[in-house]
C-alpha cells in the first residue's frame, strides 16, 4: 500500500507542475501582459469640409481634443474619414490630410489620395485612416486637430473621427 501511495503522489506532482508550467506559459510568455490605457479621447463630426481654393490648408474645425501627456507615455493616435470626390471635379485631383498639433503641421503621417483618371457619374467615395503611435511626445498638455487641402473645391471630406489613447 505504501508503494502505490507513493506512485500516486509521484504522479500527483507530476501533473500539478505540468499544469502550473502550462498556465505560466499560457498567461505570460504567449500572451504577455499588457498595460491598459490610462487616458482616452474621442471627438466626432458628421460636418462636410469641401476644399479650400488655391490648394490652401483648412481645418476640421468641428474636431479638436486637448490631451494630457505624462512622463514616459506614448501616444496613440487614429483619425478616421470619407473622402468625396465629386464627379464634377478634376479626373486626376487629389486630398491631403495631416495632423495639427500644438499648432505644428506633422508631414508625417498624412493621408494623401488622388483620383488617378477615375471617372464615376455619382463621384467617388472612399474611406481613409489616419494613425500614428508616438513615443516621444514631450510631457504636458496638447491640442489637435486635423488639417487638408485639395486641388478641386468641389471635393470634400464627410463624417469622421478622432481617436486618442495614452499609455505607460
Amino acid at each position: 500500500m505504501g508503494k502505490s501511495s507513493s506512485i500516486i503522489a509521484v504522479l500527483a506532482l507530476i501533473i500539478s507542475i505540468g499544469a502550473t508550467g502550462f498556465i505560466i506559459y499560457d498567461n505570460i510568455v504567449v500572451s504577455p501582459p499588457t498595460s491598459p490605457a490610462e487616458n482616452q479621447w474621442y471627438d466626432s463630426s458628421v460636418s462636410v469640409f469641401y476644399m479650400q481654393a488655391s490648394e490652401a490648408w483648412g481645418t476640421i474645425t468641428s474636431i479638436s481634443i486637448d490631451f494630457d501627456v505624462s512622463l514616459g507615455q506614448n501616444v496613440y493616435f487614429s483619425f478616421m474619414t470619407e473622402i468625396q470626390f465629386d464627379d464634377s471635379s478634376n479626373p486626376s485631383s487629389y486630398v491631403q490630410i495631416q495632423f495639427e498639433v500644438d499648432g505644428n503641421i506633422w508631414s508625417f503621417p498624412r493621408i494623401y489620395v488622388r483620383r488617378y483618371n477615375i471617372v464615376s457619374p455619382h463621384g467617388l467615395r472612399m474611406s481613409a485612416s489616419l494613425q500614428h503611435y508616438n513615443t516621444t511626445m514631450s510631457p504636458g498638455t496638447h491640442s489637435i486637430t486635423l488639417v487638408y487641402k485639395g486641388d478641386s473645391t468641389a471635393d470634400s471630406i464627410r463624417p469622421c473621427s478622432l481617436f486618442i489613447q495614452t499609455f505607460n
